[in-house]
């Protein structure tokens, strides 16, 4: 059975049915230094329920996580997808945890001014005490694709009773500088870099984008396709390929913003996973 994800608020990317993100791009990973504070309470018990429902709420002072995989959990700590992480032992991909975390008597102030790195490196600490995880960051030179310009130039912009329409959407998920609004099998993105668009849809085609638009600007733009499993399901129900092909990502992001998404290798940073252990309950 396929496994339901709730989320409440993410570091970093979680399959779920809706999410709302703040302006992303490849980060850095956190390091020591970043980490402002640390969770002075942690609780982690093993998961034996079996079920398919995994939840994670993160809002600093605290996180709680049920039913996580240790996958899930690195995922929140680096900004990397699931496919980019190697070197697990074989007990991670059946081990489910409970994870709380709480920082007694958070400075609202310092907490409002972190970073995500620092977020990242708060929630990273734990990994590394109660996981005892070592891992290291390596480049790979793997299959990426390059976003480029199609002909006939690019189809979206800033300016525009459209474009106001995409400010008011992002605006009502809450933020004031810009944003994208991620569903599925549909973004929207308000005074957005298109590296942050290259980002987002990384996790969609299961592969690293590199922005080769050579667009510098930040802009306005709504996208909309049909998710690899309605086209599968179209096909089942007598739709030819021309059909389902014809709203895949692919040719959505050629039709409506006049990109094109084209086959390349590029350097891809990836997480190794040197050393980790099954923490002790408590």
């Amino acid at each position: 059975m396929r496994p339901m994800f709730l989320l409440a608020l993410s570091l970093c990317l979680i399959p779920a049915t809706a999410l709302a993100q703040a302006p992303q791009a490849p980060a850095p990973a956190p390091s020591p230094q970043a980490s402002a504070s640390t969770y002075d309470v942690v609780s982690i018990k093993q998961n034996k329920s079996g079920s398919g429902v995994t939840s994670i709420s993160s809002v600093i002072p605290t996180f709680k996580g049920t039913n996580l995989s240790l996958t899930m959990f690195l995922i929140n700590c680096y900004p990397i997808r699931e496919d980019l992480i190697s070197g697990l032992p074989a007990w991670t991909r059946s081990a489910r945890f409970d994870i709380e975390a709480k920082i007694v008597n958070p400075y609202k102030e310092q907490m409002d001014k972190l970073t995500d790195e620092q977020r990242r490196a708060i929630l990273l600490a734990v990994l590394k005490d109660r996981f005892h995880l070592q891992a290291h960051l390596e480049t790979k030179t793997l299959p990426v694709y390059d976003l480029i310009v199609a002909k006939g130039g690019p189809k979206f912009t800033g300016d525009g009773a459209a474009a106001a329409g995409i400010h008011a959407a992002v605006a009502k998920s809450g933020f004031t500088h810009g944003g994208t609004i991620m569903n599925d099998g549909e973004l929207t993105g308000s005074a957005m870099p298109l590296s942050s668009l290259a980002y987002d849809l990384s996790g969609t085609v299961g592969r690293t984008i590199i922005d080769k638009t050579g667009l510098t600007g930040n802009y306005d733009f709504e996208l909309k396709w049909t998710p690899e499993r309605a086209a599968a399901s179209g096909a089942d129900n007598g739709q030819t390929d021309d059909q389902n092909s014809a709203s895949s990502l692919f040719t959505a992001l050629q039709e409506q913003l006049g990109l094109k998404l084209q086959s390349s290798k590029g350097p891809v940073e990836t997480l190794v996973v040197d050393h980790v252990e099954m923490p002790s309950e408590n």
